[in-house]
């Protein structure tokens, strides 16, 4: 009676390797697949992160071009009429002071000169108007 569960406890012993050694198969091929899937997800993210880089140096690049600062007339130098012209149509648009100087690559003070005067010969026609035609 002893030699008959020898055959049994053999068998049993055999499909118990077998078992592990085809868990251990499966589990070899799915550390496969996540190593090949890191793989690829990584060179995504680099290849992204490549993306990102270049495209901040672009914006940086961009940034310090805009930035540079804008030229200044020498102090002394007369003002061209057309500028003048410029000034007092973009006021009459509404624009405020800073930004009619930007855009005209003009001191501030300058501007506000310009508009001084212009509102003082303005002030000097309404008091005599038979003089500004005269």
């Amino acid at each position: 009676m002893t030699m008959d569960w020898m055959p049994l406890a053999l068998f049993g012993v055999l499909v118990l390797t077998g078992t592990c050694v085809l868990y251990t198969f499966v589990l070899h091929l799915r550390i496969q697949t996540m190593v090949r899937r890191g793989r690829d997800e990584r060179e995504r993210l680099e290849r992204h992160l490549a993306e990102v880089v270049e495209a901040a140096e672009r914006w940086r690049t961009e940034r310090e071009e805009t930035a540079r600062p804008v030229p200044v007339p020498a102090a002394g130098q007369p003002l061209n009429l057309n500028k003048r012209g410029q000034v007092l149509r973009m006021r009459r648009r509404g624009e405020n002071p800073e930004t009619i100087a930007a855009a005209l690559s003009i001191p501030r003070n300058e501007v506000d000169l310009l508009l001084k005067v212009h509102q003082m010969s303005l002030e000097q026609v309404e008091k005599n108007p038979a003089q500004a035609t005269g």
